[in-house]
């Protein structure tokens, strides 16, 4: 079951008003792209109920990332950065965007947490950053535990 949460205002109106709410869960909408990536010790797929190796889940929902989202070697690369957490934890992967007239994506940047909504990083293109981390902080917060932003946001 997904949990939603109310889109916080990002000073972006077009945004704002094309994501009413954040959900927290796999999605793949205009305004957000997201995948929870299971844990390594999943073995067990709820929809079908075949048993799997260890860590078999969690490679076929990274198999996905390349086709999802704007920066996947960013995802990867946290991923296996961080791959002893994402043993026991899930790796939730967030991708904020807006579609202009044109229809090519712009997207805000994206975010890497676990199981307990740390941040654990993010990402933001280099092309108006500024604008663009300024919205993703904000998504940031409405989302991931407070100590994680600070922490990241300074370190």
């Amino acid at each position: 079951m997904q949990q939603l949460l109310p889109c916080p205002q990002v000073g972006h109106a077009s945004f704002e008003n094309s994501l009413k709410q954040i959900h927290i869960g796999d999605v793949e909408t205009p305004a957000q792209i997201s995948k929870f990536v299971r844990p390594a010790i999943c073995i067990t797929d709820d929809g079908l109920g075949i048993q799997y190796a260890e860590g078999q889940l969690q490679k076929k929902d990274l198999s996905l990332v390349p086709h999802l989202f704007a920066y996947p070697r960013f995802v990867l690369d946290t991923f296996h950065q961080h791959r002893n957490r994402f043993r026991v934890s899930e790796c939730r992967i967030y991708q904020f965007q807006t579609v202009p007239r044109s229809g090519t994506p712009f997207v805000f940047g994206l975010f890497i947490t676990d199981t307990d909504n740390a941040l654990i990083d993010f990402c933001v293109e280099s092309t108006q950053s500024a604008k663009r981390r300024q919205v993703l902080v904000r998504l940031m917060r409405a989302i991931c535990t407070p100590s994680s932003v600070t922490f990241k946001l300074t370190h």
